[in-house]
């Protein structure tokens, strides 16, 4: 069965919060798809994955790239899944179709993004009547907590 998991930043922007948990990810040795609406984005966020600590790096590939098969980390824009990871990540609230292919799908998205609010929010309540084991972080004062924020 798949775990859901839906962040709600404040604080912390929604790309580094996808930062700290990628890199989560990889220190327990977990392979994750990172799924993206547009083109751009994945390229701020690998930029990012490259550069935003100077003395190390999240390694990871690009869809397109002939690493992603040896990639702990894959971003794309299509739903799939070349590096056999257990996790799917959601920074841009791209719904995840095909869920039962990962072990936990993640999305993390602004509280002040109303719109990508709205529709995970009905993501949820469906997710929610099918029984799935959901768990809801938001942040306080730097922490996250669990909160059920979307009732």
């Amino acid at each position: 069965m798949t775990e859901f998991a839906f962040y709600k930043t404040s604080n912390f922007r929604v790309d580094e919060t996808f930062y700290v948990l990628a890199q989560k990810a990889l220190e327990k040795n977990l392979n994750s798809v990172v799924i993206f609406e547009t083109k751009e984005v994945l390229k701020d966020i690998s930029i990012m994955l490259w550069s935003k600590k100077p003395e190390s790096f999240l390694p990871h590939s690009i869809e397109k790239d002939n690493l992603s098969n040896d990639s702990p980390i894959y971003l794309t824009t299509r739903e799939d899944n070349p590096n056999k990871s257990q996790i799917i990540f959601s920074p841009e609230g791209v719904l995840v179709k095909k869920s039962k292919n990962w072990k936990r799908c993640i999305y993390i998205f602004d509280q002040d993004d109303i719109s990508t609010f709205d529709r995970l929010k009905e993501h949820y309540f469906l997710l929610e009547n099918s029984e799935e084991k959901i768990e809801l972080y938001e942040q306080n004062k730097g922490n996250w907590i669990k909160n059920n924020f979307m009732r």
